[in-house]
């Protein structure tokens, strides 16, 4: 019933994401685009610029800019430009064709004043922009923003702004980016005899975003003094049905092998060398060890199992002297952590099935318990698949309890 109360909540919530993503709306960018008069160049411009998608279009015949206001779901930047260069007209970064530019009239020729206005630049390149960049809050105030960048558009000369808010930087350009954490970037034209205020409203703040990451299933701590390979739950979550022994199946770092085809009881062997000459410990305190070894590993369900830390070679013998091989410890899920109620059910076509159920409560601030319930068990009686005349598998039932 949880899950599906979750999916009918979940669902009109992915409805209004994607229809938020996809909504679109009207955007102004402002460009150069070369020309001469008022007269001709000004509606030539324009009438090229309007199209699909266009709103409106406005050039300004003493800054050259051209104000443009369009809809992106309906047309793109690129193909307004493309439009405006057809005509004979030269934007930003872009030169229209030669023969399309000698078609125009005598009085429109623009590029020996563009030219003229290229020499002008130089010389104004010694001189620098001053101006403060502010915020404006909900209730009209003005609060300066320190640590905004500020750069010129198609350059990586650039600044930031000082506690005040101001900021200096030397002619490079004719247009200017100022960016701030939260807001969405805003261009913005300047000369240089002026000094220039710029505003970021609280409107143009940009919306939540939600950095996650996850572990990955297994990874060694380059922090740690002895080189210890750390498998978490999500390894674990790779066997659909596990035991302790049935947990390395997807782990290349430990071999499992069947000890007795009668019991299937299973081993696993690191480094060659049989289990019983790796420490074996749980939560650091002696685990599965001696006669017990081979039939202990399957007592441990994986659904009880935190995570488990894997050294190989020659350990310590502080808990034993079975660390010839290396040294498995494995942490079992803690009461004050563990999920107050996780059910798991596995089983398959030759019959072995599996149940879990973990329990816990806090029964304070301070205290916590928990139960752990595992059984095991084949019921298939007669699973011989290469026709042998003996069981594939042994039959039995294993149930397994603890309290924390």
């Amino acid at each position: 019933m949880e899950m599906k109360s979750l999916k009918y909540i979940l669902i009109p919530i992915l409805i209004f994401i994607t229809a938020t993503s996809f909504a679109q709306i009207d955007t102004t960018v402002v460009f150069k685009v070369y020309g001469v008069c008022a007269a001709q160049c000004k509606p030539r411009i324009e009438t090229a610029a309007k199209g699909k998608g266009v709103q409106s279009a406005s050039w300004n015949v003493d800054t050259k800019m051209l104000t443009l206001l369009y809809d992106p779901s309906k047309t793109t930047l690129d193909k307004v430009e493309k439009r405006i260069l057809d005509a004979g007209h030269d934007v930003e970064n872009k030169k229209a064709k030669d023969i399309l530019y000698e078609s125009l009239p005598p009085c429109c020729y623009y590029r020996e004043m563009k030219n003229m206005e290229s020499t002008n630049q130089q010389q104004d390149s010694t001189q620098e922009i001053k101006g403060i960049v502010m915020e404006e809050d909900n209730k009209g105030s003005f609060k300066p923003l320190q640590g905004a960048s500020i750069v010129w558009l198609n350059s990586n000369t650039g600044t930031t702004t000082n506690e005040n808010g101001a900021f200096s930087i030397r002619q490079n350009g004719e247009r200017l980016i100022i960016g701030y954490t939260g807001f969405t970037p805003d261009t913005i034209s300047v000369t240089p005899t002026k000094e220039v205020k710029i505003v970021l409203a609280s409107g143009k703040q940009l919306q939540e975003v939600k950095v996650s990451s996850s572990a990955r299933g297994t990874y060694i701590n380059p922090l740690d003094a002895v080189r210890t390979q750390n498998i978490t739950q999500k390894e674990l979550f790779k066997a659909a049905c596990c035991n302790l022994s049935e947990s390395f199946e997807t782990n290349p770092s430990v071999d499992v092998s069947y000890n007795d085809a009668v019991t299937g009881s299973k081993q696993i062997q690191l480094l060659g060398l049989a289990g019983i000459y790796t420490q074996l410990t749980v939560e650091n305190l002696p685990g599965p060890r001696g006669l017990a070894t081979s039939l202990g590993l399957n007592s441990i369900p994986g659904t009880w199992i935190e995570s488990i830390q894997l050294s190989k070679g020659t350990g310590s013998v502080a808990n034993g002297f079975e660390s010839i091989a290396g040294q498995i410890n494995v942490e079992l899920k803690k009461p004050a952590t563990s999920e107050r109620l996780y059910a798991n059910a596995y089983t398959n076509s030759f019959g072995k099935t599996d149940l879990n159920l973990n329990l816990s409560q806090k029964l304070g601030k301070k205290w916590a318990t928990e139960v752990l319930l595992h059984d095991d068990f084949l019921h298939n009686n007669h699973l011989d698949e290469n026709k042998d005349g003996f069981r594939d598998l042994p039959t039995g039932n294993i149930f397994t309890v603890a309290n924390k």
